[in-house]
């Protein structure tokens, strides 16, 4: 009996001590954490504007929030109005016809692969799965000359026409318990979920804002853009010998080709096709409420969604038109399929009826669809997930027969293989390198000789180390530029995400959690293992372009938002209720502040974002000037409508509205191939009669010489640029004749230095 009493008073003690001093030992390392991350946040300056402090911006604040609702009237400024909202429409309806036909033929092939899945789950994968479709479709009638913007019009109506017409005939099979008033039905239910949307509503039409506004960075202009505007002047997509980035994998690219076709036109056709890219960013959103809700709790996953709309680099990657948004997208998608392959494998008590087999493809689909994105997706995503995929197979209770993991292995590549091989195929047959232009080495390719692979190799290598003591000193680095150390990043993210480790320690069951607390350990885990394997890449294996780590971003939001719910999993009582009452209040204070910095940081460094600005006077802001200087020459007739520009070290050409010759860097110079003779490095003009007869043949009226760019380029630790261009080469060449005077020369402001000139091309 005594022994009885002495253990129950030494279990009395530990229960007392697990619901007392745990949930004030969490609560303490959590403020301590959270101060101590916003003072290291906040002690960093800003890399990309060196003339910028974080302080400076928290001084401004209140007023720039001000001005969103009361603008001030300023000078001089461009014409805006809120008139001028109106002309975004139709490009939003691009965007939403191009969005609508995705969920259609994501839902119908959802119901052929019988996956059963709740509403948000189940409208999330239905749009990954459309947008990759609808991007192969463009992609199938370009190459067949088929950009007709009726066919398209009538296949982005078709998909969704196959689904109600499913629905009104019952035909439900496994996958089609999700209606449109069970869905609204839900949305009702959620106060959460409503909460969290009405807070990012105004981020999100900011976003969309900014997506719709013409663009002004040199990549996206030089080949996120300019690709699609060539293939749609032309008709038909084809191999580019002068662009060697529109041999990427392009899934993004193809939906603003989309865009173009749906308008009729390539110039606004792009800004619904941005439009339509943008969606990638509330689409995360929706995955990770839909994920966080399954796992963890309602309220984690309307944290991940906000924190992750919210973020400035979530804003930055949906107004400038990169790859990076789409492949954030299918990076945490895939992991979200491999985590619902794991449960089904596992037998847990989902009640959704999974099919094994059908998750595995469609854990391939997303996988491959990252890859079509980007090649990095093949490193970031294909690999550990297929790596992932085969350790849940062999970790189950009862090993599978080597037939099962075998099907199941070949499911994954099949669905690698239909999101991506598509693209891999097209390269085959005009290069004969699937993967051009990488892997020259080993696959070869056309137009790549020796020179420009080196060219392409340095310019795109990661740093060279001297020793290993120098690459571990240079990891903190890196770790700080990845959760604090950068412009656009949100001090929520990484402020809340290492608190997720606290639901390790969980100590009960939550409502409406489908997941068991080993589960969600494991969920956490293979997350962060994911963030890991994501970072080392990025550090091990590219050039260390700051939005190149952004896709995992998608992942790491997840893991903040559970970390911002850690006190849900605490047992009743007092102190457990007290301690959770402290760290919503802090939080929700860390939360308040977090979100006005995030939407500081947009407004005032996000990037060009049009707003209310009228579309024209837009457009001229964003266009380079000489650019700008000859579209206007030629729409007034000041230079004739032959006229066709030849352009040198000038590769940004999307807003030209005139014919144009240009190559990329990593190509092969034209105006090289034209005017020079002789051995690369030892290069003479040739005679120029010759060089006047191909400019006649070709139709080249003026060139545009870029001396920004090519100085660019020839800075030290840059791509290099060939030395025949040089401005002794443009002087002979007047001096015999060829070319008259400078129409058009600009200048550095404050040197002098000249940036750029256009000259004639006599007769």
């Amino acid at each position: 009996m005594s022994h009885f009493r002495n253990s129950l008073k030494t279990g009395s003690a530990e229960n007392l001590s697990q619901r007392t001093f745990r949930p004030l030992g969490f609560l303490v390392v959590s403020l301590v954490w959270l101060i101590g991350f916003c003072y290291w946040f906040n002690g960093f300056g800003m890399p990309n504007n060196p003339g910028v402090q974080r302080w400076m911006l928290w001084t401004v604040i209140p007023f720039d929030l001000c001005d969103l609702i009361d603008p001030p009237v300023i000078a001089g400024a461009d014409p805006w109005s809120w008139l001028a909202l109106l002309q975004r429409i139709p490009f939003l309806g691009v965007a939403v016809m191009i969005w609508f036909g995705a969920w259609g033929y994501g839902s119908v092939i959802l119901r052929w692969l019988k996956v059963d899945l709740g509403s948000p789950e189940r409208l999330f994968f239905s749009l990954c799965i459309g947008l990759s479709l609808i991007s192969l479709v463009t992609l199938m009638l370009g190459l067949f000359a088929g950009l007709h913007r009726g066919l398209l019009v009538a296949l982005l109506i078709f998909g969704p026409f196959i689904e109600f017409w499913l629905r009104g005939n019952g035909i439900r099979g496994l996958a089609c318990s999700c209606r449109p008033s069970a869905l609204w039905g839900w949305v009702a239910t959620r106060r959460k979920a409503i909460l969290a949307l009405m807070i990012v509503t105004p981020f999100v039409a900011v976003l969309l804002l900014g997506a719709m506004s013409p663009q002004t960075d040199f990549d996206v202009l030089e080949y996120h853009l300019g690709g699609p505007k060539e293939w749609f002047q032309q008709g038909h997509i084809s191999r580019l010998p002068h662009n060697v980035y529109t041999n990427f994998p392009f899934l993004s690219e193809m939906l603003i080709l989309a865009g173009m076709v749906v308008y009729g036109d390539w110039q606004w056709g792009a800004l619904a096709g941005q439009a339509s890219i943008a969606g990638f960013a509330p689409l995360i959103a929706l995955g990770l409420y839909a994920a966080g809700r399954r796992w963890f709790s309602e309220r984690a996953g309307c944290l991940a969604a906000l924190i992750s709309l919210t973020s400035p680099w979530t804003y930055r990657i949906s107004i400038i038109a990169y790859a990076e948004g789409s492949l954030a997208c299918y990076l945490f998608a895939s992991l979200f399929a491999a985590m619902l392959y794991r449960d089904l494998s596992r037998g847990e008590p989902s009640g959704t009826g999974l099919p094994q087999k059908a998750v595995a493809f469609l854990t391939g689909l997303m996988a491959g669809s990252a890859m079509a994105c980007k090649y990095t997706g093949l490193i970031s995503v294909v690999i550990p997930m297929a790596l992932l995929m085969l350790w849940i197979t062999l970790s189950l209770p009862q090993p599978p027969q080597i037939r099962l993991v075998m099907l199941l292995a070949g499911l994954f590549t099949a669905g690698v293989m239909t999101s991506v091989g598509p693209w891999l195929v097209k390269n085959v047959a005009a290069t004969g390198n699937p993967v051009y232009p990488l892997a020259v080495r080993l696959f070869g390719g056309i137009d790549r000789d020796e020179e420009l692979d080196a060219k392409w190799r340095k310019g795109h290598a990661p740093p060279v180390y001297q020793s290993w003591k120098e690459k571990l000193r240079d990891l903190p680095v890196k770790l700080a530029d990845v959760a604090a150390n950068n412009d656009w990043h949100s001090p929520l993210m990484f402020g809340f995400a290492p608190l997720s480790l606290f639901w390790i320690f969980r100590q009960r069951k939550l409502t409406g959690s489908i997941a068991s607390g080993e589960n969600q350990s494991l969920i956490l885990v293979v997350t962060w293992l994911y963030v890991a394997w994501q970072f080392l890449t990025w550090w091990q294996l590219t050039h260390h372009i700051d939005r190149f780590y952004v896709p995992m971003f998608s992942a790491v939001a997840l893991l903040a938002g559970v970390g911002a719910d850690w006190t849900c999993t605490l047992a009743a009582g007092s102190v457990a209720e007290r301690s959770r009452a402290i760290w919503r209040g802090c939080s929700a204070v860390v939360l308040v502040l977090g979100l006005c910095w995030n939407a500081e940081v947009m407004l005032r460094l996000g990037g060009f974002n049009a707003g209310r600005l009228d579309l024209i006077a837009a457009r001229n802001l964003a266009t380079p000037n000489r650019i700008r200087w000859l579209n206007d020459a030629v729409e007034s007739g000041r230079l004739p409508r032959e006229t066709k520009v030849l352009c040198v070290g000038e590769a940004q050409m999307f807003h030209a509205r005139y014919p144009y010759l240009y190559n990329t860097v990593f190509d092969h110079s034209r105006f090289v191939q034209l005017c020079a003779q002789g051995e690369a490095g030892d290069q003479q003009l040739r005679p120029v009669e010759e060089i006047r007869a191909d400019f006649r043949r070709l139709g080249v009226t003026h060139l545009d010489v870029n001396w920004a760019e090519i100085g660019r380029y020839r800075a030290p630790g840059s791509y290099g640029y060939t030395n025949f261009v040089q401005p002794e080469r443009f002087d002979r060449l007047q001096q015999l004749g060829l070319l008259g005077p400078s129409l058009l020369t600009t200048t550095e402001p404050g040197t002098g230095v000249i940036t750029g000139q256009i000259f004639p091309v006599l007769d």
